[in-house]
């Protein structure tokens, strides 16, 4: 009888430790959840900016494209004497 209450002692002290350990672990992976979700805000927000420049950049690119086609195609100014 007392072997079997200190079976069923050291086994719910046992499971009692695993548990700590446990929350422990649960505590530590919320932690880096948080530190992933910033990291993927920032990305998010890297990327944005990053899509907004190309698209100035593009923007940019074609207006100095048309303002030289614009310049071949106009007749040359005539001089005036």
């Amino acid at each position: 009888m007392w072997k079997s209450i200190v079976d069923w002692a050291t086994a719910f002290f046992g499971m009692t430790r695993e548990l700590q350990e446990h929350r422990e672990s649960i505590r530590e992976l919320e932690k880096r959840v948080v530190e992933l979700e910033g990291t993927i805000r920032l990305l998010a927000q890297e990327q944005r900016h990053s899509r907004e420049i190309q698209g100035l950049e593009h923007e940019k690119l074609i207006l100095k494209v048309q303002a030289e086609m614009t310049k071949k195609s106009l007749p040359a100014p005539k001089k005036k004497k």
